[in-house]
């Protein structure tokens, strides 16, 4: 917004440049104090003929001190320009005074702090004289007489900067929108009314931004058609899976020994359907969902500590093992199954990718991160981790960084799409971060809540308990 209102400004002070320059270009033509209105001709004849009858009685001095005060002065010269009375202290008073005599009118010269005014003037009895009058501009920006006052660039400041607002104003509230819709905000909108539109009926930024709030309409719409799509056909996939469980089962009381292989192979990949079909449900059910209702405080250090023995049987199955760091004294308002969930996709996840043998790490901190206090779930492995371009992608549905293992990896790459969902509606968000000793480091963070009343210290027992089984 800044650099706009700077262009804008900076667009209308050049074009005013240009007429200034182009107006001084000949510079003898104008006057450019304000003072010097249309009543300078006949101002200047009688104080001519008041200097002249000073000089030729002999009274230089005291019309001098009269007619002279700061940067401005009234002087008389000869038409050769030689100075009769006083001194201007211009070294092209002469210039101005010839072009004077020659035109026969009024002519001015724009000095560095002044401006030269020569007339022609004669004496009752037809002397000719040329008066001058040395007028000081009346601030230092008036530099040769190119800028104008300090009302002048006052107002124009004002407008400009008005102008500016008013162009930029708009542009960054789409800005805004734009973001809010590219990190899934889809329900976010332009929020404008232009001061003119009720007389001029909008222009051409009041019909942009209605435009871009049709647009963000018609893209909400079709997500919302697509997520009602995706909950729909894995709702009723759940029947003909359900007749497929039925089937399997009957199969496998009538077949052969040789062929429970094969069924086995079947019932374990309608498992991971089935599997499957739940995280769609479950990321459509969050996608459809603003805001939650909250029972009430949790430990999230109890909630760690309950999930551990679940995450340490699954890590077993795969060769792992999880150290656990639990620090007592987080607490946060939330849904507590659906933050168990989110936990549990995230450990999940790690157990995953870190293999036979790995160390994964859970640990729940309270940091103050910019100025806000938050509780951390932070999961890490040592597995091969996601390469930098794609740790943003990595909380899509459905987005797999291994591409080389998709095929033999188990998982959809809804587990963390789902975790992302859930800390966003609780005012938190999932950061992921490379360890430089190789393996991915994921936290949830959730804005941190007052503890009840007495349930710190009985959390510290229970976890120091859990943990020393």
């Amino acid at each position: 917004m800044v650099r706009l209102l700077l262009k804008i400004f900076l667009a209308y002070w050049i074009a005013a440049g240009v007429v200034i320059v182009i107006s001084d270009f000949e510079p003898h033509r104008q006057i450019h104090n304000p003072e010097l209105t249309d009543a300078l001709d006949a101002a200047l004849v009688m104080d001519g003929r008041t200097m002249i009858d000073a000089y030729e009685s002999g009274h230089c001095a005291e019309a001098q001190k009269r007619f002279t005060s700061g940067r401005n002065g009234l002087y008389l010269a000869a038409p050769d320009g030689k100075l009769l009375c006083g001194d201007v202290g211009a070294p092209d008073a002469k210039g101005v005074i010839a072009a004077a005599v020659q035109q026969k009118k009024r002519m001015t010269a724009n000095g560095e702090w002044f401006q030269l005014v020569a007339v022609p003037i004669q004496s009752p009895r037809g002397t000719p004289y040329v008066l001058i009058l040395k007028s000081g501009y009346k601030s230092a920006l008036q530099l040769y007489g190119f800028l104008p006052g300090y009302t002048t660039i006052s107002i124009s400041c004002v407008v400009t900067l008005f102008l500016g607002f008013l162009m930029a104003l708009p542009i960054r509230r789409l800005r805004t929108a734009a973001g809010e819709i590219a990190v899934g905000k889809l329900d976010a909108r332009v929020r404008w009314n232009s001061p003119t539109a009720r007389f001029t009926g909008g222009d051409d930024i009041d019909q942009l931004c209605t435009d871009f709030n049709h647009m963000a309409e018609h893209l909400q719409s079709l997500a919302d058609a697509q997520r009602l799509l995706l909950c729909e056909v894995s709702h009723e996939l759940r029947s003909p899976l359900a007749r497929l469980s039925v089937g399997l089962g009957l199969a496998r009381s009538e077949s052969s020994p040789a062929m429970q292989v094969h069924l086995d192979r079947i019932g374990a990949e309608a498992a991971r359907l089935n599997c499957l079909i739940d995280q769609v449900l479950s990321l459509s059910r969050l996608d459809l969902l603003h805001q939650i209702d909250v029972p009430g405080v949790t430990s999230l250090s109890e909630l760690v500590v309950d999930l551990l023995p679940d995450m340490q049987y699954e890590a077993s199955q795969s060769d792992c093992i999880i150290d656990a760091a639990i620090c007592p004294g987080c607490y946060v308002h939330c849904d507590r199954e659906l933050l168990r969930t989110a936990i549990e996709n995230i450990v999940r996840n790690a157990i995953k990718y870190t293999g036979s043998g790995g160390l994964i790490q859970v640990e729940t901190v309270c940091e103050v991160l910019d100025g806000k206090e938050m509780s951390i779930v932070r999961v890490s492995d040592n597995g091969p981790g996601v390469p930098e371009h794609e740790l943003p992608s990595v909380l899509k549905p459905f987005y797999r960084a291994d591409r080389s293992r998709h095929w033999q990896q188990d998982g959809s790459g809804i587990g963390l799409a789902v975790a992302d969902r859930a800390a966003k509606l609780h005012d938190g968000a999932i950061v992921l971060r490379n360890k430089p000793d190789g393996g991915l480091m994921v936290e949830i963070r959730i804005p941190s809540a007052e503890p009840p009343p007495q349930e710190e210290a009985a959390e510290a027992d229970y976890a120091s308990a859990m943990l020393g089984d």
